[in-house]
């Protein structure tokens, strides 16, 4: 078992994914993208039955967001961009209760590690970025990794044995989670449509109490 300070206790680990998850990445970025190019991206407003206004449907992940949006690679490369180089990340909004999850693990006696697939080598803003989100959402962590592979760097750093949970919205990430024996949990979205895992979760509370239980059940079996 590996030890993420050596000279203490050694704690239980939750990795908690941020864009999508703590945070509503892809309905702040829809905004910011129809802004940048000045038109309505996505598909035509529809109208549910007996309702009188219209709304738009949200963004399935079984699509390639690019091709939802209606944006050719290159504009939405360029509006990625911009995104990111705007600072926008520290003004994406976030899901309630993305603080209280993290309190709640870490008074359990967890280790809390956030794992996202942002750039950090790609952009230098993107760390000072990320965390000033963090602190303004009062979101503490005990660690920070970066990267696509970010849940097997996770399992190299920690052990998987030490993975109790993690919480990711997407269902790519819950399944190459599963695969590393790191028993994920989906945060489930308006926009999760039928790309939808086992157990999952609408509410961070909701996923809060499933992952403490795991925290408290790792502890006992220690004892």
């Amino acid at each position: 078992m590996l030890c993420s300070n050596c000279h203490g206790t050694v704690k239980p680990v939750v990795a908690l994914d941020i864009d999508g998850t703590l945070g509503d990445h892809h309905g702040h970025f829809h905004e910011f993208a129809e802004a940048h190019v000045d038109q309505r991206l996505g598909p035509p407003p529809w109208r549910l039955p007996g309702r009188e206004l219209d709304e738009r449907a949200m963004y399935p992940y079984d699509e390639e967001f690019s091709d939802w949006l209606g944006l050719p690679k290159a504009i939405y490369r360029e509006v990625k961009l911009a995104y990111r180089q705007g600072g926008m990340k520290r003004r994406m909004p976030v899901h309630e209760g993305a603080s209280e999850l993290v309190a709640n693990l870490r008074s359990a006696g967890a280790e809390v590690w956030l794992c996202t697939t942002r750039p950090y080598l790609r952009l230098d803003n993107i760390d000072p970025d990320t965390r000033e989100w963090l602190r303004r959402h009062d979101i503490g962590y005990d660690g920070l990794i970066y990267g696509e592979d970010k849940y097997h760097q996770l399992a190299e750093i920690v052990g998987p044995e030490r993975v109790v949970g993690v919480l990711d919205d997407l269902p790519e990430m819950f399944d190459e989670a599963a695969a590393l024996g790191l028993w994920p949990i989906q945060k489930i979205n308006g926009h999760s449509g039928d790309a939808i895992r086992r157990p999952g979760a609408s509410k961070l509370l909701k996923a809060s109490l499933y992952l403490a239980e795991q925290v408290q059940s790792w502890r006992d079996e220690r004892r």
